[in-house]
């Protein structure tokens, strides 16, 4: 369900009709599995999406400050940034977890599909990602039925408000500025950063106030 929130609330518009590699009913696309990791790395980790949102603040990035120090500090308030993190591994790209039977299983009923740029299987340039109009649907009744799954909508937002559009190699560049993401030993889990950007919020608040 994760998978499904990030792809409907991060996937850029397609018209299978305009897009020769979209496959039929098609509503959406995430392009390349760097991006996908990318943006599932700050829905699973709300200290380092809290940290990338004060950057962008304080870069003058995003447009509404008071509306991404809001942001920021629900993402780091009482338990949640222990309750809702789920590490992931440091791989040779960055932040990297399988996919594949996660998407499989949405595949199987046909949610989203997957399709191969460039000429499998020797030559594949990159993975897309497409959420089908049955999966939009499927989230749809998500929204409306399943409260409790309703953070991972509200973070895959979030997320969105971080990542744009940029690409994945973009997205994992900004990462890799974080000292315990990038010092992180190959194959191990990518180490929390909650104090240091509690402590960030509050020096950010405390300036803006005075």
């Amino acid at each position: 369900m994760r998978l499904l929130f990030v792809l409907d609330r991060c996937g850029s518009a397609c018209d299978p009709g305009a897009d020769n590699e979209a496959p039929d009913g098609a509503v959406a696309v995430v392009r390349g599995q760097k991006r996908l990791q990318a943006l599932d790395f700050w829905l699973r980790n709300p200290d380092y999406l809290a940290d990338e949102l004060l950057n962008q603040l304080e870069s003058g990035t995003m447009p509404d400050a008071a509306t991404a120090l809001g942001q920021a500090r629900a993402l780091l308030e009482g338990d949640e940034p222990d309750i809702s993190r789920y590490p992931m591994l440091r791989w040779r790209y960055g932040a990297w977890e399988a996919l594949d039977d996660a998407l499989s299983l949405l595949a199987s009923h046909g949610l989203i599909a997957v399709a191969a740029v460039g000429e499998p299987p020797t030559k594949i340039d990159r993975w897309d990602y497409y959420l089908l109009a049955a999966g939009r649907e499927h989230v749809g009744e998500l929204r409306a039925t399943e409260p409790d799954l309703l953070w991972y909508d509200e973070r895959a937002a979030v997320v969105l408000d971080v990542a744009g559009q940029m690409s994945g190699s973009h997205l994992k560049d900004l990462q890799y500025k974080q000292a315990e993401y990038e010092r992180t030993v190959w194959k191990a889990s990518i180490s929390g950063i909650t104090d240091r950007v509690r402590k960030r919020l509050e020096r950010i608040t405390d300036q803006r106030v005075a």
